[in-house]
This record gives structure tokens, C-alpha cells and sequence, in this order.
């Protein structure tokens, strides 16, 4: 059992080091948190909402901070000097980051200075993995939520493997709605998440005939679509999120940039007893029975003609939202994940 271990990454609210940090310390690990943001010499505590999000002027010395580190090879190093400092202080035999972006004599120091195993647990998609620096780091495991990564990790003979997200039953749970609750979240269909492109295209449609409320952080300004006039204004997260989901007939999901994955909301819908009807991948019937536990869609018309039958088959949607929420609190939660991690570590 490990002594101390360390989890760097933001805490806020619905990250993946927060659920992480949480876990273990329910399964009763000493563990401690490294907000890899301070490096930057930022003070966060202030003026961030339960969202994590910032105010306009620290987001712009952010922005400018990170430039700096994009542009400099040396102002990146002293910047991940700075964090590897926080790290050691807590002197870890055990790093879990989520970050793809730090650099390899980083790595390579944390290993050298404190003896303690590191791994990677990337929570983002393929697209998002920057200068590919994990690559080339020294950690003695890779994980990742899509089998894309997987494969080019071991390709290359790294220690990698597939670790999807999950659910946390502390937040994502059934949750009776009072009155005042279901004017706020009551709906036939709803999301949480980031608006892109994309997403806007998949409900238009659906704005136009059915009750439709969206939760996310503001719309990008460059994004022109009507879905804008059902966007709630605010996200909802942890136990909200649980309400959010459970006020609607059909929580819709879709992907970003998953290639041969499923994102993080696949588990919560699932987790907080939501009905799921989600955008097809073949990887979906590794983790939910189709049309028994979660319903999938490939196409508009498809999505519409499923939209129209399971808004009228409560009864059918009640039963395949019981039986994927059964499942994801057996199955699919941050305790079982890590018991996992922590098995691969070992062997």
C-alpha cells in the first residue's frame, strides 16, 4: 500500500484529479493534491467559481504565461522546475498526473529525486496531446480512455494501457427533484459540456419541436447557432449535474474528438440514472448491452425517429436507465478504475 501519494492536476470541480483525489481518500490512502496551474505563479484560490472558472485578467496572464512557455524551451523548463518543486515537497512514492504536457526531464527528475513510481492517466482525446512529450517521459505506466493511444504507446513498447473514466456514486446518483428543482432542470432533452460546432448541428433539429435545455460555460462567441437561445447560461456539475440529468426524459451525448473511446460523460449519464441515448462507436457494447442499458444513433434521422419513440415509451426508458445505472455502480466507478491502475503498477 502506498504511503503518500501524490495527484497533480486542477481540483475543481468534475476533473478528473478531484475524482481521483476523492477515491483514494475513501479507500483510505494519505494522498495530496498538486494544482499543476501554480507553477505558473498564479494565484487560483481567488476569484475562480465551483466551476473553475476564471476571471477575464487572470485568464489573459494565463494565456500570456503559457505563450511564453509554448515559445521557450528554457521558460518551459524553469516553469516545470517550479511544479516538480511543489511535487517533492510532499515527498510521493506514488505521482498520478493527468497532464500531456510535461516535459520529459521533468519526468526524469520526479524519479530521480523522490524513487517514487509515476504514472500517466490522460483524460483527454487523441487530439489533444500536444508535443506528445509521454512519449518519451520515463513513466512506468501510460493510461488512456481511448485504445487509439493505447496502440501507438505499446507500438513503440511503452507500458500502456486502457483505462477508461467513470462515474462517482458520492455525486452521480438519483436524485429526487423538488418542485422548485424541476422548473430548473425539468426538460425532454439535455447535455453538459462544451458547445461546438459540431454538437450545435446534432440539436437544432431537436430545438425546434421538442423542450431542450443545455448546460455548459458561455457559448464561444464565433459559434452561430440557434441552439444559443436554450443554453442555460452556467454549467452543472457533481451532485447539480445528478439533477440536471435526472430532470430530463433524454440525456443526449456525443463526442468531441474520441477516436476509438467514450468521454466522461458516457459514465456519468449513466451513474446519475440518466436515460442515454448517445452517438454510436463500437466501442459502446464493451461497456453497456445496446438497447438494453444505453441506445445509440449514427445519423439524424435516426436520432429523431429515436428521439420521438422513447419520449413516448416511458416505461422502456425507465428500464434501460435502471439497468445502466445498476451497472455503472457496480462496475464502472473511480474506486474500480484505480484498483486496476494499482494492479498494472504492481505486476
Amino acid at each position: 500500500m502506498y504511503k503518500n501519494i501524490v495527484v497533480v492536476g486542477p481540483q475543481h470541480a468534475d476533473t478528473l484529479p478531484k475524482s481521483i483525489l476523492v477515491t483514494l481518500e475513501s479507500m483510505g490512502y494519505k494522498v495530496s493534491a498538486v494544482d499543476e496551474r501554480e507553477m505558473l505563479g498564479i494565484s487560483f484560490k481567488k476569484g475562480v467559481d465551483k466551476n473553475g472558472r476564471l476571471g477575464f485578467f487572470t485568464r489573459a496572464k494565463k494565456a500570456a504565461i503559457e505563450t511564453l512557455i509554448v515559445r521557450s524551451s528554457k521558460y518551459e523548463f524553469k516553469t516545470y522546475s517550479r511544479l516538480a518543486g511543489l511535487i517533492e515537497k510532499n515527498n510521493p512514492d506514488l505521482i498520478i498526473t493527468v497532464s500531456a504536457k510535461t516535459p520529459p526531464e521533468i519526468i526524469s527528475r520526479l524519479k530521480k529525486n523522490t524513487g517514487a513510481k509515476i504514472v500517466l492517466w490522460f483524460p483527454d482525446h487523441p487530439g489533444n496531446i500536444g508535443r506528445q512529450y509521454f512519449f518519451a517521459a520515463p513513466y512506468d505506466a501510460l493510461f488512456f480512455k481511448d485504445r487509439f493511444l493505447v496502440d501507438r504507446a505499446l507500438s513503440l513498447g511503452l507500458s500502456a494501457h486502457y483505462l477508461p473514466e467513470a462515474c462517482m456514486p458520492k455525486w452521480h446518483k438519483r436524485v429526487e427533484l423538488t418542485e422548485e428543482e424541476k422548473e430548473i432542470y425539468e426538460c425532454d432533452i439535455t447535455t453538459a459540456g462544451n458547445m461546438y460546432y459540431f454538437r450545435a448541428k446534432v440539436f437544432e433539429p431537436l430545438i425546434k419541436k421538442y423542450k431542450v435545455k443545455l448546460w455548459g460555460l458561455d457559448i464561444p462567441r464565433w459559434l452561430k447557432s440557434p441552439v444559443k437561445k436554450v443554453y442555460q447560461g452556467r454549467a452543472v456539475s457533481e451532485l447539480e449535474k445528478s439533477k440536471a440529468f435526472n430532470g430530463a426524459k433524454i440525456v443526449l451525448n456525443t463526442f468531441q474528438g474520441e477516436f476509438l473511446g467514450v468521454n466522461q460523460r458516457f459514465f456519468e449519464i449513466a451513474g446519475c440514472g440518466g436515460f442515454q441515448l448517445c452517438e454510436h462507436r463500437d466501442e459502446i457494447k464493451n461497456f453497456f448491452e445496446i438497447d438494453k442499458e444505453i441506445v445509440t444513433f449514427k445519423n439524424p434521422t435516426e436520432l429523431l425517429e429515436k428521439v420521438d419513440y422513447y419520449l413516448h415509451h416511458d416505461d422502456e426508458r425507465k428500464r434501460i436507465a435502471d439497468t445502466a445505472y445498476a451497472r455503472a455502480h457496480r462496475e464502472y466507478t473511480f474506486q474500480k478504475r484505480l484498483e486496476k491502475m494499482f494492479e498494472i503498477i504492481a505486476e
